[in-house]
């Protein structure tokens, strides 16, 4: 089936989700072991309060008239974390399929409140780094690596999503010099993917830093490869990621600040189909999203 946000009939962008592990966090003092929210879908309290965000999160797209794409909590929930979580590979992989069904009760429930007419839901999968995002790992993993930590979870998806057409997206976190972690240039990630993939994602994001930075990053891109960018999610600090790993203190940024840096983002990627938070973000920051794409 097309995604709906990437056919022409769609008038403007679908939103993502905010960065709902540093809310869960920093707002309701919940600690997340490395900073996973899956280990949350065994605890019925806490099971309740994700599904009242994504409901947060389906208002707001809802109330400009878009679609909104929700992830499933699965960010850290392949093989590799099973351990450091302190769960079986066995059980982790029933937290990944609790994390698909919780998504698919809530597009179920508000689609039923809607009778259909609402903007649509998407559901996203998400499979997070091997390791930690920040920590430099590209001499170290290897191919086979990747591959051998993936397998349960990933390879066989999709061996499946090319067997039924399911689409991929692969979104980069960047530093605050518009590079990945290591050196490699934005242009350069998408085009390794691409020719190792013959082009099979459906397009790429960038996410995890401020969208001014994005938009740095973005100036740099030739247009071939910005067009394969159709996701932004930004941080709502200008802060690198080493100082917003080392703070004990949530930095919500400047709300103007934030939404001018996706004006400069859209100003280089006036096609871009998926907009929304990553660290730092909640319903104000995608509320101004929203407002800010808003089209009468």
């Amino acid at each position: 089936m097309p995604l709906p946000h990437l056919q022409p009939s769609s008038r403007k962008p679908f939103l993502s989700e905010c960065g709902l592990e540093t809310t869960l966090v920093y707002k309701h003092n919940i600690a997340l072991p490395c900073f996973s929210s899956t280990p949350l879908l065994e605890d019925p309290a806490a099971t309740a309060l994700i599904t009242t965000y994504y409901k947060a999160y389906i208002a707001i797209a809802r109330s400009r008239n878009t679609g909104v794409i929700l992830e499933t909590r699965t960010w850290r929930a392949s093989a590799p974390w099973a351990e450091p979580l302190g769960y079986t590979v066995a059980k982790l992989m029933q937290l990944n399929r609790d994390a698909v069904g919780l998504a698919k009760r809530v597009k179920q429930e508000e689609e039923e409140e809607e009778s259909g007419s609402g903007a649509p839901i998407l559901i996203s999968g998400a499979l997070g780094p091997l390791r930690d995002a920040y920590e430099d790992t590209s001499a170290s993993v290897s191919v086979d690596d990747a591959r051998a930590g993936y397998r349960e979870q990933a390879l066989a998806v999709v061996e499946l999503a090319r067997e039924v057409g399911l689409p991929v997206a692969v979104s980069f976190t960047i530093e605050s010099d518009g590079c990945l972690l290591g050196g490699r240039t934005l242009e350069g990630a998408i085009r390794a993917v691409d020719e190792a993939t013959q082009g099979y994602a459906a397009y790429f994001g960038v996410n995890c830093a401020h969208p001014i930075r994005i938009a740095e990053a973005l100036r740099r891109v030739p247009g071939d490869v910005a067009s394969r960018i159709a996701l932004i999610r930004g941080n709502s600090s200008l802060k690198s990621h080493e100082e917003l790993d080392n703070s004990a203190t949530l930095d919500r940024g400047d709300l103007p600040v934030f939404v001018s840096g996706f004006a400069e983002v859209l100003g280089c990627l006036p096609g871009v189909r998926v907009l929304g938070g990553c660290c730092g973000t909640d319903e104000e920051h995608l509320g101004a999203i929203a407002e800010f794409i808003a089209v009468d």
